[in-house]
């Protein structure tokens, strides 16, 4: 999926962030100026954090920008900050009474990302685990908690290596071993050459991890 970096410069944090849940919330407000570097100064210079509370950020228009690194305990959940990633969408959801659906769809894709990298994690409203009435009362949260995560992804290679020593080609009779009875497509650009999957359970996708080794770059979905 597409997540929209835009390289925020963050002050002293704490690693080790192992995620087993997600938290969502709403940021009770929206607007063109609610953008993520606007939240990630206002957290800088209000609240006196290293910067954004929230892993992700997902705009009304359903674009999605990453926040803290996700091995970066975040502070969007008093007490329950560790092994959690946060989730904010824009929106103040004690008035607005519909999620837009490219935000829901939008979250749909970030869940099965974020599940398929962590296993099947839950996911809670800030509510349900720390004193707030977020992510509000017309937040459609049962919706949002029982979405299910998509059953199928596509591996990518890392850029593959070269035949031998000194030559430039690569075997690609080797390479198509690794994935019997499976339709691989072959893409390239300026750096060199990578191989595509077609679509497959995730099951497979992750035999095909396990068995490429260092060959192996992503899931996609």
């Amino acid at each position: 999926m597409n997540i929209i970096d835009e390289n925020l410069s963050f002050g002293s944090m704490t690693w080790g962030n192992f995620p087993n849940m997600i938290i969502v919330h709403h940021i009770e407000a929206e607007g063109e100026n609610w953008t993520v570097e606007q939240i990630h100064d206002m957290h800088k210079t209000e609240n006196g954090w290293a910067g954004i509370g929230y892993h992700y950020y997902i705009r009304l228009d359903g674009s999605v920008y990453k926040g803290r690194p996700d091995n970066a305990i975040g502070a969007h959940c008093q007490c329950c900050n560790t092994n959690t990633l946060g989730v904010a969408f824009e929106g103040n959801y004690d008035n607005r009474t519909v999620m837009p659906d490219v935000q829901y769809n939008s979250w749909c894709e970030l869940k099965t990302y974020l599940c398929n990298k962590y296993g099947n994690i839950p996911v809670y409203g800030h509510r349900e685990k720390g004193q707030s009435e977020c992510p509000g009362k017309n937040f459609p949260l049962d919706k949002v908690k029982s979405v299910n995560i998509s059953q199928k992804g596509y591996v990518v290679t890392n850029y593959l290596p070269c035949a031998y020593e000194g030559y430039d080609g690569i075997d690609i009779s080797y390479v198509l071993s690794y994935f019997d009875g499976v339709k691989c497509y072959v893409r390239g650009n300026a750096k060199g050459i990578w191989i595509e999957t077609q679509y497959l359970d995730l099951d497979k996708c992750n035999e095909l991890k396990s068995t490429l080794g260092s060959w192996f770059y992503e899931i996609k979905y």
